[in-house]
């Protein structure tokens, strides 16, 4: 601090330099202002958009019903946010109108950080990674006031209408699915039933609903060999009473029997031996029947599941979005604060002016009464002659420094003035 040691001595500093103090001050004052003023003032509208509840079964919105509700309302924020879109609704709304010089690139940029789409979450649930939004907040920030809320109105009504195309494509496209499933399975269905009724025809004999019946008749037939055998033998022991009776015809005839009925014996035993494995051919042709069947249900109900939920997307009966609140036209700019700025310029002006002052006073470090000749000399003065100073040269000097001082007060106040009618 120099020979600045002491309240009373940074009081007669200040009285001092009060000329370089106040030329500062209101020098940064001035500059603080002019940069305000020189900052565009954005103008901001909001717009909120609230989620309907859906009226679609939860089998058709999917298992994870709030996830995809998140992922789809990002994909509508970035058609909305694409830039053909973009182009269009600066072209449309002539944006930037005052730089015409700006690439169309530089403009889409600025229109994207001017506006944001935020989803509103309950807070209770914000924890969970499938929280569904309950709402969504548009907003746009430009130098235009009137303008403003024509863009932020344009992004709501896009918001809206993409969720209706969409919606309405995706309720057509599943139910098309549906539809094309219950198709193919069905045909799939008739032509397994066609498999089935030619096998059942053609293994009739090897059913499990046929096999007592062919285990009866291998019994039969079984039966009648031995028969014929009992005959054939009776036949040779007495063929010299039936030489004359044509005995060899006779023998012939019962050969022949025999070997007919052992033809269908084996038959019969090979119709019952293949059983098994045309019973394990069955039951996977009647349980790949069933799991068709089954699955032709599940579709079917689908199906009408997914027209019901096309009829309520057509009629906006399903997961809508809602305007809640629409963009207005703001009244006063959300930026720059104005206030703040100036408070902020007017504290570091005031922090250079005391700086300067001070480093005015290191650099002519002058003993200026007895108290510093003393701290500084270690000599004790005889006596201390003050300055006088005449009555017109004190009257004077006050008049100069007030009218410095409320010199520079006006201009601070008018300023403050207008930044108080400017910002509100």
């Amino acid at each position: 601090m120099g020979q600045i040691q002491s309240l009373s001595e940074l009081l007669h500093m200040l009285r001092r330099r009060f000329i370089v103090l106040s030329t500062i001050i209101a020098l940064g004052v001035i500059v603080t202002l002019a940069y305000i003023f020189s900052l565009p003032q954005l103008y901001e509208s909001v717009a909120v958009i609230q989620i309907g509840n859906s009226q679609i079964s939860d089998k058709i919105a999917g298992a994870n019903r709030n996830a995809s509700l998140i992922q789809y309302l990002l994909k509508i924020e970035q058609r909305i946010m694409a830039r053909d879109n973009l182009i269009e609704v600066i072209n449309k709304h002539d944006l930037y109108a005052g730089n015409p010089e700006t690439p169309v690139s530089e403009k889409v940029y600025q229109l994207r950080l001017a506006t944001k789409i935020n989803q509103i979450i309950d807070p209770s649930q914000a924890w969970r990674p499938d929280a569904a939004p309950s709402a969504l907040t548009i907003s746009v920030r430009l130098e235009d006031p009137k303008l403003v809320a024509v863009v932020a109105q344009a992004f709501v009504d896009e918001v809206i209408e993409q969720n209706k195309l969409s919606r309405v494509d995706q309720a057509q496209r599943t139910f098309a699915f549906f539809e094309s499933e219950e198709k193919r399975v069905g045909k799939a269905i008739f032509e397994l039933d066609t498999e089935i009724a030619l096998f059942k025809q053609q293994y009739a004999n090897s059913l499990p609903t046929a096999l007592a019946s062919q285990r009866e008749l291998l019994v039969s037939l079984e039966n009648a060999v031995l028969e014929i055998d009992q005959q054939i033998a009776e036949l040779n022991n007495g063929k010299a009473k039936l030489r004359t009776l044509d005995f060899e015809n006779l023998i012939q005839s019962a050969n022949d029997q025999r070997l007919l009925v052992t033809e269908k014996r084996d038959t019969v035993k090979r119709t019952i031996e293949a059983a098994p494995q045309v019973e394990k051919k069955f039951l996977i042709l009647t349980r790949n029947l069933q799991q068709l069947e089954n699955q032709y249900d599940i579709i079917t109900k689908n199906r009408a599941e997914a027209e019901i939920g096309q009829m309520l997307e057509t009629g906006v009966q399903s997961e809508r979005l809602t305007i809640l609140e629409s963009p207005l036209e703001p009244e006063w700019p959300v930026s720059p604060n104005r206030k703040k700025l100036a408070a902020i310029g007017g504290i570091l002006s005031m922090i250079l002016a005391a700086s300067v002052s001070l480093l005015l006073e290191i650099l002519n470090p002058v003993i200026r009464n007895s108290a510093q000749l003393e701290r500084q000399l270690q000599m004790i003065p005889v006596v201390a002659i003050p300055v006088v100073k005449t009555t017109k040269e004190r009257v004077w000097g006050r008049f100069i420094m007030t009218s410095f001082l409320f010199a520079n007060l006006v201009i601070i106040w008018v300023l403050a003035k207008i930044i108080s009618k400017n910002t509100g």
